[in-house]
């Protein structure tokens, strides 16, 4: 532990002249392998930030942490991350509640997050970028708003919450939607929530602290138990922290694929892994060993993502675990930069 705080230590205390030559010697190398002038470019260029939020000023949820965008900024120069995709957070139900209640309140909620996510990213064309929020759970509402959001805001991709308060992503009336976002060939980035069945069901524990994970993999789960991941293989699916429980669970989820009716999904259980290996994990408050050797373990390196969870978590907790787990330069590079330059292609 003390060792940990001690690397911990050294990286706030040394400056953005340490982190930079261990960040470039990783990129270096595992540019080494692409075509001399993306090598040259590429070795130069900092991480790429999928999990990152942004907390308007006209929410007081966040008033007591004081949100800006020029504070992102300043954390990414400290921590080496070039750019960052923004997107909204459910860290109360009631906050994640506003996304899904199908009213017009809600509706011009999300209209309003999504256009203020846009001029951040218009201002802010090399740093910032965003995920478009959806009005769950009317479909009609939602089509709209991915219309709206990448023909007119030009957004980077979609977010949903894993839950949309008694329903779960698979769901068969959301079935719209993912045809939509298919295709289009859309990323979509799941953030974890916290269903109504499961709020406060441990006295004295945050809802947070075990149900978003849960969450995540409750929705994973009906993805694929649901047939959307086998029958919409063009959406790409980013799952939150390290992939939450999915990694760890992968075998059980695999033995027992079936949808509510009994029926083996397509592909039935030799394909299910296959499709959960087709997600993209981001890393988020998840690069401890156990989570990362799970996902690493699940995964080829092409699927992981950076991700921070800030201002939630502070950038520290995301890059001081990295230091107790040594991996190749090949894959820090597609973990740090690479695989999100390809799927976001304006900050390659």
């Amino acid at each position: 532990m003390s060792e940990h705080l001690s690397k911990l230590s050294d990286l706030k205390a040394t400056g953005p002249s340490r982190r930079d030559l261990l960040r470039n010697m990783a990129f270096g190398a595992a540019a080494a392998a692409l075509p001399i002038g993306l090598a040259n470019a590429q070795a130069k260029r900092g991480r790429i930030d999928v999990h990152h939020h942004m907390m308007p000023p006209f929410i007081d949820l966040w008033s007591a942490r004081k949100w800006s965008p020029q504070q992102s900024i300043e954390i990414m120069d400290k921590f080496g991350t070039e750019s960052t995709i923004l997107s909204v957070t459910g860290l109360t139900p009631s906050y994640a509640d506003l996304f899904y209640d199908g009213s017009e309140r809600a509706k011009a909620f999300v209209r309003r997050m999504n256009e203020y996510g846009a001029k951040l990213a218009s201002d802010n064309p090399k740093r910032l970028g965003f995920f478009a929020a959806l009005p769950m759970p009317n479909q009609d509402d939602c089509l709209k708003e991915i219309e709206y959001a990448f023909d007119t805001l030009k957004a980077d991709g979609v977010t949903m919450f894993t839950d949309t308060g008694d329903k779960w992503p698979g769901d068969p009336m959301f079935r719209p939607v993912f045809q939509e976002l298919n295709r289009r060939k859309a990323v979509l980035f799941f953030h974890p929530s916290v269903p109504k069945c499961c709020r406060g069901l441990i006295p004295g524990t945050g809802d947070t602290t075990v149900e978003f994970d849960f969450d995540t993999t409750r929705a994973i789960v009906s993805l694929l138990n649901n047939g959307v991941l086998a029958q919409m293989p063009d959406i790409k699916i980013i799952v939150n922290h390290a992939g939450a429980a999915v990694p760890a669970l992968s075998g059980r989820i695999k033995d027992q694929v079936r949808n509510e009716q009994g029926k083996v999904i397509p592909g039935g259980p030799a394909g299910a892994l296959e499709e959960l290996r087709k997600l993209y994990f981001e890393v988020a408050h998840a690069t401890f060993g156990p989570p990362l050797a799970a996902m690493m373990k699940l995964a080829p390196s092409t699927q992981y993502l950076w991700g921070t969870d800030f201002p939630v978590w502070p950038y520290e907790t995301t890059v001081g675990p990295l230091y107790d787990t040594p991996m190749p330069a090949d894959v820090e590079f597609a973990l740090n930069r690479g695989n999100a330059a390809r799927l976001f292609p304006k900050f390659a």
